[in-house]
């Protein structure tokens, strides 16, 4: 099997997933991302497993993602429309659309576990963004441990500290509850201070903390790029945690309660996890609607023209 990964230093084995951190990989001409690829992804991936967004360039808070459609548009218009305009394209578990993909995604996470001693990752997934020159990407947290892989273009990251002030407690819970969405976070220019930062050229990834909040900002050109999600038993025992805790944060006066993943009470919330996650699948969970106030457009301006709001369930 051909090598995707450079090869890491011991400290960069050993602090994988614990802090943020740069690494190179070998797949900056690879085909699954070429422009015809692409093309085809984003005309095979359906309206519940896609995003388009924009926000304006130099807007700093998150509440101001803004959603959008191109549904029914071929992938070279889409792919004109990122080139010209401000849209963010997010298509998503892209693994489930081609076996080629899938393929790649084991390949991928193969050479991670050969390379960090005791990695064992399950229910992984994977994403692609095509994104327009100077895009900004509001602050986000994500659930699962994450990487962003670098493929074409270049960005730069911002990774905050998953404590607070940059992740209050409750935010994370909510998130991970499904009561908010992964932009539902403050912002200060403040921040900045606690970040660290790195720029992304073709062959770089990164990855960093579980819940690590992130901002992203493309360089003046186009960039294609994708991210891995990946749950460990680590992983999991922190989501469990944080799905508890938001379940008890009522009924406890909302005050925080411990994130530890061993112990009686760590067994309790556990309990409490699957009894509740039981509960909804049999009930059928309510998921908010999506607001759309965009589609897509290769010939505006911006890539994209103003439509009156609606909404879509995801």
């Amino acid at each position: 099997m051909t090598k995707i990964l450079t090869e890491w230093r011991p400290d960069q084995m050993t602090a994988f997933g614990r802090k943020p951190m740069l690494l190179r990989h070998r797949l900056a001409d690879h085909p699954l991302f070429s422009d015809a690829a692409l093309e085809r992804l984003i005309e095979a991936t359906p309206r519940e497993r896609f995003h388009v967004n924009t926000i304006a360039r130099e807007e700093t808070d998150p509440r101001k993602w803004r959603e959008g459609d191109m549904s029914g548009l071929s992938g070279r218009e889409v792919m004109a429309a990122v080139a010209r305009g401000n849209i963010w394209v997010h298509l998503q578990r892209v693994h489930e659309a081609f076996e080629t993909y899938d393929d790649f995604l084991g390949d991928l996470f193969a050479d991670i576990e050969r390379h960090v001693p005791g990695f064992r990752s399950y229910k992984r997934s994977m994403s692609v963004l095509i994104s327009s020159p100077n895009m900004n990407v509001a602050l986000h947290a994500d659930v699962p441990g994450q990487s962003l892989w670098q493929v074409r273009g270049k960005k730069r990251v911002w990774v905050y500290p998953p404590r607070a002030p940059y992740l209050p407690q409750n935010k994370i819970e909510n998130i991970v509850l499904g009561r908010a969405a992964d932009t539902d976070l403050p912002y200060d220019p403040a921040y900045e201070a606690g970040a660290e930062t790195f720029e992304l050229l073709p062959g770089d990834w990164t990855t960093w903390p579980r819940n690590a909040p992130h901002r992203v900002r493309n360089a003046d050109c186009v960039n294609v790029s994708f991210t891995t999600e990946h749950w460990t038993n680590e992983l999991r025992d922190g989501y469990v945690v944080d799905y508890a805790n938001a379940l008890l944060r009522p009924l406890l006066g909302g005050r925080d309660l411990s994130r530890a993943t061993t112990g009686p009470d760590f067994w309790g919330k556990l309990a409490l996890t699957a009894a509740h996650k039981g509960w909804r699948k049999l009930a059928g969970r309510t998921v908010a609607p999506l607001t759309i106030d965009f589609r897509v457009d290769p010939a505006a301006e911006m890539g994209f023209r103003d439509v009156a709001p609606y909404q879509v369930m995801k």
